[in-house]
């Protein structure tokens, strides 16, 4: 078992938000220009990632980087409903579409790191899948 991630203070989440903030407004300018398929090497990494991701680290992602969108609970607004996400998309998809986004939704290769992005995954899947 690992250990929990130090939580960030206030102020750095405050600036997190707000670089993810920036962020998705720049990506969603863009979002007709669409992202670029994520590389094997790149999902092969992710889902190396994933292996040992942290759940903990993940809850704090999603909080910071996914809940304005997909709501603090998974349901949905903005982005998708997240409840089953784990019968509708394989690990390997999840992390790509995270990666590279889908529609309406930025990606986050190159925002997030690999341990966030899988971390995020591992949770969204634990807290919102079936499984």
């Amino acid at each position: 078992m690992r250990p929990a991630a130090p939580r960030r203070s206030a102020s750095a989440r405050r600036a997190r938000r707000l670089t993810v903030a920036v962020a998705l407004v720049a990506a969603l300018s863009l979002a007709g220009c669409g992202g670029a398929d994520a590389s094997e090497a790149d999902l092969d990494r992710l889902e190396q990632a994933f292996a040992s991701a942290d759940v903990a680290l993940g809850t704090e992602v999603f909080d910071d980087s996914c809940s304005v969108c997909h709501g603090s609970d998974g349901s949905g607004g903005v982005g998708a409903a997240l409840g089953g996400v784990d019968e509708r998309l394989s690990v390997r998809n999840h992390l790509s579409v995270v990666w590279t986004g889908r529609g309406s939704m930025p990606p986050f290769g190159g925002i997030l790191t690999d341990a966030e992005i899988a971390a995020v995954v591992a949770y969204q899947r634990s807290t919102f899948g079936t499984e």
